[in-house]
């Protein structure tokens, strides 16, 4: 497995597109997998075309940011663009559109996508040499109908799948995703990937439980709203739980988002944001008469110490990194000073990296927030 990782901040989509592919070392026919990660300055289609036409027998999918990620640092306004190379791995995307409403429409085109990698549904010894990546849009709310769609098809649980929603900065909700240069605003594109290599897929909470748990009594899990918990007002319940009064309550929520406990594990949903009426945004969904966890940060330099070691115990020689982090994290890593220390570490850990700052993470079946999702493949 060999991986190459190349930036560029050339605005025009035609010029940006050569500069990423005049960095690259190796013929640009020899590559299996492009993947690229933009700013949403970009125009994405033409970006998306003008990387295909120079990749036309490589598998490329693409995503757009709230951030970006390379050995030099949490980045802005640049596209990152990295490559997969391996003789013995098979890899084939596939375009879900309409994810929010009938992503099992592409039910055909999926399990095409999954013959074609060689990955045959319903068996189940399939995670063993295969995974997939996805990136999904966001501002649909469509994670969640997308990953049911995929394991309905892929039936196997233990199909390790490791994504991140697009984002976006500004005040513009608008996302993108693609598959080779064709794009959409709600849906998905996903990589399978079957490997003779080992894989890590694993995932980064830096938040720990407080003990202090609250009911959803009352919650619209498509729109991901929560009115109460315990009966009565979910915010005035929150700013309780912390012990500050309700306007204060509005400046914690990166600190203290919920957790979702399920199969043994405590999954991050977080908040994202208040209503008029006392009512709780999320970026996940959460159903009613379920319980939820406050939660409260932890070490980050700590935990990131800790996810290295675990992923090169798993993963002695890493050759491919790919990381999609909550921008959440991005920005409190920057308010604590700490985000070039992070990266620090990483850098002495893969001898290649690179990802991007998403609204969304997923793993396996869930999508979590305010975490950090790595794939890591090594010879």
């Amino acid at each position: 497995m060999e991986q190459e990782v190349v930036t560029t901040k050339k605005q025009d989509p035609a010029d940006a597109a050569k500069d990423l592919a005049s960095q690259l070392k190796n013929p640009l026919d020899s590559y299996k997998a492009v993947i690229f990660m933009a700013a949403i300055k970009y125009d994405f289609d033409a970006l998306s075309v003008a990387i295909k036409n120079l990749f036309p027998k490589s598998e490329v999918i693409g995503a757009s940011t709230a951030g970006e990620i390379n050995q030099n640092g949490f980045l802005n306004d640049s596209v990152v663009l990295t490559t997969l190379s391996d003789a013995s791995t098979k890899v084939s995307g596939v375009l879900v559109e309409n994810g929010s409403l009938y992503p099992i429409q592409s039910k055909t085109a999926i399990e095409s996508a999954l013959s074609r990698a060689g990955i045959t549904t319903g068996d189940q010894n399939s995670h063993k040499n295969a995974f997939a990546i996805t990136f999904i849009n966001g501002v649909y709310n469509a994670e969640e109908t997308v990953l049911t769609t995929f394991y309905s098809i892929i039936k196997n649980d233990k199909f390790q799948l490791a994504g991140g929603t697009a984002g976006f900065t500004g005040n513009t909700p608008k996302t993108f995703v693609s598959y080779n240069g064709k794009t959409t605003q709600d849906g998905a594109v996903m990589l399978f990937v079957k490997t003779q290599c080992k894989f890590d897929i694993r995932q980064e909470d830096i938040f720990n439980p407080t003990g202090k748990q609250v009911f959803v009594t009352e919650a619209d899990p498509v729109n991901r709203i929560v009115s109460k918990f315990n009966g009565r007002a979910a915010k005035s319940v929150y700013a309780e739980m912390l012990g500050v009064s309700e306007s204060q309550a509005e400046g914690m929520t990166f600190e203290n988002p919920f957790g979702k406990h399920l199969n043994g594990s405590i999954h991050i949903t977080a908040l994202a944001g208040f209503t008029p009426d006392r009512k709780i945004s999320l970026f996940a969904r959460v159903v009613p008469n379920s319980t939820l966890e406050v939660m409260k940060i932890g070490d980050p330099l700590k935990k990131a110490d800790e996810t290295c070691s675990g992923i090169k115990a798993s993963i002695p020689s890493p050759r491919f990194t790919l990381m999609m982090t909550c921008i959440t994290r991005t920005m409190a890593f920057d308010r604590m000073h700490i985000a070039d220390k992070i990266i620090d570490k990483y850098r002495a850990t893969f001898p290649t990296f690179c990802g991007f700052s998403c609204y969304g993470e997923q793993i396996g079946r869930m999508h979590c927030n305010q975490t950090l999702v790595t794939v890591v493949v090594g010879n």
